[in-house]
């Protein structure tokens, strides 16, 4: 289960880079690891990169970042994070896809943060299992898998399979594993070099409430853009 103690240290991490994926949602993942090796004078986690062909993956806001290797060479991470963002809708690299299953095949921790939970759900690798996506893409990602059972919060850990909705939101998630794994301490360290205040636990909601964001208080009023939100193709 992701979370569990690490079999082996460093535990290795393997992210699997789609095109256009959120820049913001991949660093949010990776530097809290990085801050937790050096907070802790220890190398607790090492990470790879990795893409469909060993090529290149431009990001959605354009920077290109090299990984290490291709997917097929991706053996030894006992977890693995795919990184999506926009179009994803529309992916469906045969070449990682079989290498998401293979890896599921063989026990490996497999989830998606931002839309990366969109190419697990075509892979078929979260039939049965929990999980969430970015805000925006909720809809979507029912109306294409309606067999899912998926929910709105910031973050969802389900067994071997984890995802978590977009922008900032990894690094909550990360903040958990590292308390989970190396204590809380350590955890509430490597929040507090980020300024991000208390982590936010998995069912915090990914959104502002509308009195929040629209600055009204009057219930009716609330409701009714409640209801229009709610129906917004009709």
């Amino acid at each position: 289960m992701f979370g569990d103690p690490a079999r082996r240290q460093p535990q290795s991490i393997g992210f699997v880079l789609v095109p256009h994926f959120s820049m913001m949602a991949f660093v949010s993942a990776i530097e809290p690891l990085r801050s937790a090796n050096r907070i802790s004078g220890r190398q607790l986690y090492d990470w790879q990169l990795f893409s469909a062909d060993g090529a290149e993956v431009p990001a959605s806001n354009g920077i290109a970042v090299v990984p290490d290797a291709q997917i097929g060479e991706l053996k030894g991470p006992t977890t693995v994070v795919v990184v999506a963002g926009l179009q994803v809708a529309t992916y469906n690299d045969r070449t990682v896809m079989n290498g998401l299953r293979r890896l599921a095949r063989h026990g490996t921790d497999i989830g998606g943060i931002c839309t990366g939970t969109h190419v697990l759900a075509r892979g078929g690798l979260l039939d049965g299992y929990r999980c969430t996506i970015h805000w925006e893409n909720i809809p979507g990602l029912m109306e294409a898998f309606p067999q899912l059972e998926v929910s709105a919060n910031l973050y969802e850990i389900d067994r071997d399979r984890f995802t978590c909705s977009g922008g900032t939101a990894p690094l909550d998630l990360m903040l958990h594993l590292i308390a989970r794994q190396h204590g809380s301490e350590l955890g509430a360290e490597v929040a507090e070099q980020f300024m991000h205040g208390i982590p936010r636990q998995p069912d915090s909601p990914q959104r502002w409430s509308l009195a929040h964001r629209l600055h009204v208080s009057h219930p009716r009023i609330i409701a009714a853009i409640g209801q229009m939100e709610a129906n917004l193709e009709q």
